[in-house]
C-alpha cells in the first residue's frame, strides 16, 4: 500500500454570529465574527502547506441550515484553491447544515465530493493507484435519531484503507444533541480502519487503532466552554496500514479561563497587577493569538469586602477592557467573584452559639445522605410547583447550595472586628 497523508476536519461553523459580544464591544464582536473565515483559511493553508492527498469533512461546515451567501462563496473558493493544488475533498453534512437546508446554486471545483442521503464510497487515487477508500452519508434533515452506523457496509477483502465520514454522538455525549447515536461497539464492527468523526467539539481519540475512531473538535471556540487550542486531525497511514495523527491548531481567538487567589492580596492596585499578570501569561500560552478570557477571583482574604461593594467588580471589569492593548489582545468576557470572607468555618462551626449550631446544622447536608435528602424536600416545591416542572437538583448542586449558603450566613451572622 502506498503511504498517505490526510486532513480530518470538522465543524468549522463558517459565519457564526457571535451576537452576544458584538453587542457588548464591536471590536471584539467583529474579530470573533472573521474568526471562523480565518481559521477555515488556516485550514487551506495547512493542507496545501502540508501537501496532503485529501481533506475530510465530518459535518457542520456552517452554522445553520439557512447557509449565508458569504459563507458558502467563501468555502468554494477554499475549495477551488485545493482543487489546484490537486487536494481532492470529501464532506458530509451534519445537524447545523442538513441536506434540506438552504443552498445556493454553487458550482463545486473538480475533485470535492458530498456525500448524499445513503452511505456510499468514494475512492481515492494516486497516479492511477487506489489509496483509500471512503464512505460516508450526509444528515438529510437537521434531528437525525437514527444509529447511521447500520446502514455502512463492511468493506470486502480487497479494499485499500477505508474510512468512514460521519457526524454522529458516540456514547450519547451528554454536553451535544444526541443525533446520530451509536456506540464504540458499532464503529468497531464495521471493520473500517479510520473513523473521521465530527459533532463533538472536543478533540478527542476513542480509538487509536483497528478502528482509529477520531473528534477532531472544531476548528474555532465558539464560547467560553470551547478553551484551549482548537484546530483539526494530520493523518499519515504507513505502508503497512499503521495510523499517526497530530493535531494542528487553526484558530485565531482562544478562549482560556485564569484565576487570581486573592489571600495574600490587601488593596486593590495590587489586584489589578496580580490580573494583569496573569493576563499576560494567556498572551504568551496563546502564541500570538487574541484571547477572550474569563476570570474568577478565589480564596479568603480582606479584598473580598472591597469586591462585595455595590459596583466594584463591574469597575473592574470595565477598566479591565479598557486597558486591553492592540491585537493581539486579551479581553476579560466576565469576572466571577468566588472570594470568601477571612472567617475560619471549620473552626467557627465548633462555637456553641447561633451561628456556630447554623453551620454544624448545614455542614450535616454536605456529609450525610439524610441530610441531602431533607434538602431535597425542603426545595422540592421549588421545582414540581411549576406548571412545566424543572429537573430536580442533584445531590452535588444541593451540597453546592448548602457550601455556599454556609459562607453567606457567617458573613452576615459574624461581627466585624
Amino acid at each position: 500500500m502506498q503511504p498517505f497523508r490526510f486532513v480530518h476536519a470538522a465543524d468549522l461553523h463558517i459565519d457564526s454570529p457571535f451576537r452576544g459580544l458584538r453587542d457588548v464591544d464591536k471590536r471584539v464582536g467583529e474579530r470573533l465574527r472573521q474568526s471562523t473565515f480565518e481559521a477555515f483559511n488556516n485550514m487551506i493553508n495547512l493542507c496545501i502547506d502540508e501537501q496532503v492527498d485529501f481533506l475530510v469533512i465530518a459535518g457542520d461546515i456552517y452554522d445553520g441550515a439557512d447557509r449565508s451567501v458569504r459563507a458558502q462563496l467563501r468555502f468554494r473558493d477554499g475549495m477551488r484553491r485545493l482543487s489546484e493544488a490537486g487536494i481532492s475533498v470529501y464532506i458530509v453534512h451534519g445537524n447545523h447544515d442538513p441536506l434540506d437546508g438552504w443552498l445556493s446554486a454553487v458550482s463545486w471545483p473538480e475533485g470535492v465530493h458530498i456525500f448524499g442521503a445513503e452511505p456510499e464510497w468514494k475512492t481515492v487515487e494516486l497516479n492511477g493507484e487506489p489509496l483509500a477508500a471512503i464512505q460516508g452519508v450526509s444528515f438529510p434533515t437537521r434531528e437525525v435519531r437514527e444509529n447511521l452506523v447500520a446502514r455502512f457496509e463492511t468493506p470486502d477483502s480487497n479494499s485499500p484503507f477505508t474510512i468512514g465520514l460521519l457526524h454522529t454522538n458516540v456514547g450519547g455525549n451528554p454536553d451535544h444533541d444526541n443525533y446520530a447515536p451509536c456506540s464504540l461497539d458499532d464503529l468497531r464492527l464495521t471493520a473500517l480502519d479510520y473513523w473521521a468523526l465530527g459533532h463533538v467539539h472536543t478533540r478527542q481519540t476513542l480509538r487509536r487503532q483497528s478502528p482509529a475512531v477520531v473528534y477532531p473538535g472544531n476548528i474555532q471556540g465558539r464560547h467560553p466552554n470551547e478553551t484551549g487550542p482548537r484546530g483539526c486531525m494530520m493523518v499519515d497511514v504507513s505502508e503497512e496500514g499503521s495510523i499517526n495523527t497530530r493535531f494542528h491548531a487553526l484558530d485565531v481567538v482562544r478562549w482560556e479561563p485564569t484565576d487570581v487567589d486573592i489571600s495574600e492580596i490587601t488593596s486593590i492596585d495590587k489586584l489589578e497587577d496580580a490580573i494583569e499578570q496573569k493576563l499576560d501569561d494567556l498572551a504568551v500560552k496563546a502564541e500570538g493569538r487574541d484571547v477572550i478570557c474569563s476570570l474568577t477571583l478565589s480564596g479568603r482574604g480582606s479584598m473580598h469586602h472591597e469586591l462585595a461593594r455595590q459596583g466594584a467588580v463591574e469597575d473592574l471589569l470595565t477598566e479591565l477592557r479598557a486597558t486591553a492593548s492592540e491585537a493581539p489582545w486579551v479581553w476579560v468576557e466576565r469576572i466571577y467573584d468566588r472570594t470568601r470572607p477571612e472567617i475560619d468555618l471549620d473552626s467557627r462551626s465548633e462555637a456553641d452559639d447561633f451561628l456556630g449550631a447554623t453551620l454544624r446544622t448545614a455542614a450535616k447536608a454536605l456529609d450525610d445522605k439524610e441530610g441531602v435528602q431533607e434538602l431535597a424536600q425542603v426545595v422540592g416545591e421549588v421545582f414540581t410547583g411549576r406548571k412545566n416542572g424543572l429537573p430536580a437538583p442533584t445531590d452535588d448542586q444541593l451540597r453546592g447550595w448548602t457550601a455556599e449558603a454556609r459562607w453567606q450566613l457567617a458573613e452576615l451572622l459574624e461581627p466585624e472586628e
